[in-house]
């Protein structure tokens, strides 16, 4: 039998499977024995010693399906309900799950069994979110760090807005995340590459070229349909009026939301000629696998990965890296932000200034140091005088 100095008159015992359990009991012999839940230190344990202290005792009304009231598993229950959940897109919703899931999951003290799922809201403090956080921080990624708080930071949204709390007790913990490229553009030399290996007629060249000519995300292309192909007359600067052949079709990212960004984008002649041995006449998607079914956005990935391979394209050049190539390569011949957005189906011109920006970057940095290698060049066909005395 083991006591504890903090909590008098609590004692515990070893039950038939091993498991430490708590009880209480009052002074005398006629002293009322009290089960204590959890382990010094939870919530629940010191809701139930205070309890049996005092002689009253210590019910937790438990919603449906075992739910602490207020506690952080109620909060994502109601998450999870709210119009603002069910309108992200089902890869987003996958993703925030997988972070709140973790949290949820996670031990409040290592030495007892009590998770976050269970703990009110209200008993959360800034010691707890560094305790959790800062293993992650330190032994795996700023990354990771800062989407498992986000996910934390929606669940305490949903307990401001329902006036359980009144403070935010993630406020205090900063993250800061080192910038990165992100995804990498192709090369030229890749890209030859890569054509040359996978020829027009092959998925894996019409994926290629989906990628790369119509700068779109993975999902949209994979979901890519005939019956968006359309012919429509477009009146260009100068009132010039051109037939064009384009995919008319809306971009699956925050399709709940707002209904996803609607795209026209013209096929190009190197898009024309890799779309031109493909059979159209069964409608559908355009890319299909080797079995004629249509790929999963997952599925696409892990396929062209498997293509890049056998390209001899290193490591690291995705279908999205594609898409920043016509970003770079737009933004080096001059395209506008604006342009740049309506291509890549920018939300706003703030990602499309980057490409402009590089670009620019680039071509000053360029100008500058040609105009010094022409001065020297200059310099050195001068002859040289020669001093006689």
């Amino acid at each position: 039998m083991a006591t504890h100095p903090e909590y008098p008159g609590a004692s515990s015992k070893k039950d038939r499977h091993g498991k430490e359990r708590w009880r209480y009991r009052g002074k005398g012999r006629d002293g009322k024995e009290v089960s204590l839940p959890g382990q010094p230190g939870d919530e629940a344990f010191e809701q139930a010693y205070q309890a049996a202290t005092l002689g009253t005792s210590a019910t937790v009304s438990m919603l449906p399906g075992k739910i602490v009231p207020q506690s952080f598993m109620h909060a994502y229950t109601m998450l999870k309900a709210s119009p603002e959940w069910l309108a992200l897109d089902s890869k987003t919703q996958s993703y925030n799950v997988l972070q709140i899931e973790t949290f949820l999951a996670a031990q409040v003290d290592p030495a007892h069994e009590l998770t976050w799922r269970d703990v009110p809201m209200k008993m959360m403090t800034h010691k707890h979110v560094r305790a959790f956080l800062k293993p992650y921080h330190v032994n795996v990624s700023a990354s990771k760090a800062k989407h498992l708080l986000v996910g934390m930071r929606k669940l305490i949204g949903v307990a401001i807005l329902e006036e359980w709390i009144e403070l935010d007790p993630t406020s205090s913990y900063k993250i800061t995340i080192p910038p990165t490229d992100g995804f990498k553009a192709w090369p030229r030399e890749y890209r030859e590459r890569f054509e040359a290996h996978h020829k027009v007629g092959t998925s894996a060249r019409t994926a290629y070229a989906l990628a790369m000519w119509l700068g779109n995300r993975r999902g949209d292309i994979a979901n890519l349909r005939w019956d968006q192909l359309v012919e429509e007359e477009v009146e260009l600067a100068g009132g010039v009026v051109e037939k064009i052949t384009a995919f008319d079709f809306r971009q699956r990212k925050n399709a709940k939301r707002t209904g996803g960004k609607e795209m026209f984008l013209k096929v190009t002649k190197a898009l024309a000629d890799a779309l031109a041995p493909l059979d159209r006449s069964k409608g559908g998607t355009v890319l299909l696998s080797a079995y004629g079914e249509a790929y999963s956005e997952k599925g696409l990935g892990n396929r062209m990965r498997n293509w890049c391979e056998q390209a001899g394209i290193p490591a690291g050049y995705t279908l999205h890296g594609l898409r920043k190539s016509l970003g770079v390569h737009l933004a080096e011949n001059g395209a506008s932000a604006r342009q740049i957005q309506d291509v890549l189906g920018h939300s706003s011109m703030k990602e499309s200034d980057k490409y402009i920006e590089a670009a620019n970057r680039k071509r000053t940095a360029t100008d500058a140091l040609s105009v010094i290698e022409k001065q020297e060049a200059e310099r050195a066909a001068r002859p040289k005088l020669v001093v006689v005395r």
